[in-house]
Order: structure tokens, then sequence, then C-alpha cells
């Protein structure tokens, strides 16, 4: 647990490395774009580290209708990691700084 707690905070230095160094390469604003850069890299993260669900819901359905068999549905796994959490950390800290910034 210790090692999942410091290689997220680890993960979200990274990433707030990362986006303020995008920042300043294609010059957009760290402040008003970096919580929603954490959203959409925790949604991507999310999707891409779970198994089951709505879209393979849609596939199952699509391959037994092609197949004329019924198929299993498979639940919904999700296996995230230190970066996710690290992502999902650096969501948080960059939406309250959007709110101090603004209010």
């Amino acid at each position: 647990m210790k090692k999942l707690i410091g290689w997220s905070i680890v993960s979200s230095i990274g990433i707030g490395l990362i986006v303020w160094v995008a920042s300043n390469v294609f010059s957009f604003s760290y402040g008003e774009w970096s919580f929603f850069i954490g959203l959409g890299l925790s949604v991507v993260l999310f999707f891409l580290n779970s198994s089951g669900g709505m879209f393979s819901k849609g596939t199952t359905f699509e391959a037994s209708e092609a197949m004329w068999k019924i198929q299993k549905d498979i639940e919904q796994k999700t296996n995230v990691g230190a970066v996710f959490y690290g992502s999902v950390l650096f969501t948080i800290i960059s939406f309250i700084m959007m709110m101090i910034m603004y209010f």
C-alpha cells in the first residue's frame, strides 16, 4: 500500500511536469488546461486498464448475432495501478488550483 501511494505521488508529479513542458512548448495556459488534461488522461487510463463492461457487451452481442450463438457476458473488471491513481491525484489538485485561480 505504501509503495502504491509513493508511486502515485511520483506519477502525479511526472504528469504535472509533462503537462507543464507541453504548455511551454505549445503555449497554452497550464492553469486552465491541466484539469481537463488530467480528467481526460484518467478516463483513458481507466478504459485501457479495464475488461468487460459496455464495450465488451456490444462486441459480444455483435459476435453472437453473426454466429447465431449466445455468448456469455463478461463482468467489468478494472486493473488500475499507480499511474491511474497519480492521474486522479493530479486531476484533483489541478481542480483545486483552478477553483482558487478563478474564485
